[in-house]
């Protein structure tokens, strides 16, 4: 569940939540937790009009910066440098934050986007403590194959460890000779959120996420399967 920080508007003191942490965790390589946040951050755009970032964690071929000379102060300036558009979508390179800096980077992202979808698929250990923690809503992203589904279940394991596996659902990714959603979620143990192998799929998630969220601090949603 989002923690319960808020920050002021300017103008009337009124004060308002953070936008949520909508976080991707894959079961195993292969497993298309970038191309499901890619989609569906691009989705939730679409479809309601509201500012969303991608947070994404994957290798560059070049630094935008020494790991010495990692900015230590967030601004205008340096906010810049880390988020680029991909073809209408704001992306932030949060690979490039120093470990130490991501939990204010991120509070930052929320408040200048009403969501932000994270993609942790290639994040290293710190940073995807710091996201995963950060996060209302943590999506394990699985194959519907046994083996696949048997590492999500490892995955909730180890969230589980650390507190967060309520927070946790699986979107499920069907394949030929793959189980059911209902045999997914008993190997798993994990409640149901949606599949995901189909585009109409992703538009049906992402409108139960507009819906159920509300953009309260109040509550969190309560999943459902979203078929």
């Amino acid at each position: 569940m989002r923690p319960d920080t808020q920050i002021r508007s300017g103008l009337d003191r009124v004060e308002l939540p953070l936008g949520p942490i909508y976080s991707f965790v894959p079961a195993r390589g292969g497993s298309r937790a970038g191309a499901i946040a890619e989609q569906l951050s691009r989705t939730l755009s679409e479809v309601s009009g509201l500012s969303v970032l991608l947070a994404g964690f994957a290798a560059r071929e070049y630094s935008l910066w020494n790991p010495l000379d990692s900015p230590r102060r967030l601004d205008g300036q340096t906010w810049g440098a880390f988020v680029f558009d991909s073809h209408g979508l704001e992306i932030l390179d949060a690979r490039e934050v120093y470990p130490r800096q991501l939990q204010k980077v991120l509070q930052y992202a929320q408040q200048k986007y009403r969501i932000v979808c994270a993609d942790i698929t290639e994040a290293k250990e710190s940073h995807s403590l710091e996201t995963l923690r950060a996060s209302e809503c943590i999506f394990i992203v699985s194959h519907s194959d046994r083996a696949s589904l048997e590492l999500a279940r490892e995955k909730k394991d180890w969230l589980k460890s650390m507190n967060l596996s309520d927070q946790c659902g699986l979107l499920l990714d069907r394949v030929p000779g793959g189980l059911t959603s209902e045999q997914a979620e008993d190997l798993t143990g994990l409640p149901m959120c949606s599949l995901v192998d189909r585009r109409e799929h992703i538009e049906r998630l992402a409108g139960w996420l507009l819906s159920e969220e509300s953009y309260s601090t109040e509550r969190t949603p309560e999943y459902a399967f979203v078929n």
